[in-house]
């Protein structure tokens, strides 16, 4: 694993810091807010994919170990788990034995890995997911009372347009897509995909199944995408509305932050904002 990006905190953290802190099967990466909405470090580090939960456990505990200021004490600390298996399902299908089938029947079984949910209020929604027993043990250790939740359960929140939208949060070899229909919540998924087309192909096949017009929808652009690459031309030849995402005006940010694409962080600060 490689640190990508880097933006450390030069002073001493105060006692109302707040550590954000999120994992998947791409990476880690955090934020620390200080000073009220004051973003004062930042980091993000990719797994290759061949990377084991064993290996991403681990990865996890060498990155507490060698940046002191996660061993810093917090305010409050959340864990926000991104991993695929998750499923959105309407609060009046779900029943406290039945969430571990209904994940299954869409995923395949779950095994070392705990099953939890959340509630999403004004969504009247749940979203159950896994969270794998490695990560989990690791998490547990190294910060104290940690609140946990997943990346889909914060999303309808983070965003709240009318009309219709594509949120796109990219990594290396997936991605997370939340559409919006005339501002109402239709889907949450995470794709893989090798080519460009494999991209465009999801995305338009989920505007297809939910009957939602492509040159009427705005796809807004978050994570490992640039303007230059083969990934964003292919997608500009089927979506006209095609947008970067910016940083939330809520939070101040170090100068060093604008060496990077504002997209590359956007859903983290979005998601800070949520929690």
């Amino acid at each position: 694993m490689n640190a990508s990006f880097k933006i450390q905190a030069t002073g001493t953290l105060s006692a109302d810091a707040r550590l954000l802190i999120e994992v998947s099967q791409q990476g880690i990466a955090y934020i620390i807010i200080d000073n009220g909405n004051e973003c004062v470090a930042l980091q993000s580090q990719h797994f290759t994919n061949d990377t084991s939960l064993d290996k991403a456990a681990n990865a996890l505990k060498q990155l507490a170990a060698n940046e002191s200021i996660l061993q810093e004490q917090f305010k409050n600390i959340t864990v926000v788990y991104a991993y695929p298996e998750a499923l959105l399902v309407p609060s009046d299908f779900v029943s406290d034995s039945n969430k571990k089938e209904m994940l299954e029947l869409v995923h395949g079984d779950v095994t070392d890995a705990f099953t939890r949910a959340d509630f999403l209020y004004r969504h009247h929604t749940h979203n159950i997911y896994t969270v794998p027993r490695q990560i989990d043990a690791v998490v547990s250790y190294l910060f104290s009372s940690p609140v946990s939740t997943h990346l889909y359960s914060l999303l309808p929140d983070m965003f709240k347009e009318r009309g219709n939208h594509l949120y796109c949060i990219f990594s290396t070899s997936s991605f997370i897509a939340m559409l919006l229909k005339q501002g109402k919540l239709q889907a949450i998924q995470t794709f893989k995909y090798k080519t460009p087309e494999d991209v465009v192909y999801y995305l338009l096949q989920l505007c297809q199944g939910f009957e939602v017009e492509v040159d009427d929808t705005y796809v807004h652009l978050h994570g490992m995408i640039d303007v230059s690459s083969s990934l964003y031309a292919e997608m500009r030849k089927y979506f006209l509305k095609l947008q970067f995402a910016a940083l939330p005006d809520s939070y101040t940010y170090p100068e060093d932050i604008s060496d990077y694409p504002a997209h590359y962080f956007s859903h983290l600060f979005a998601a800070a904002a949520c929690v």
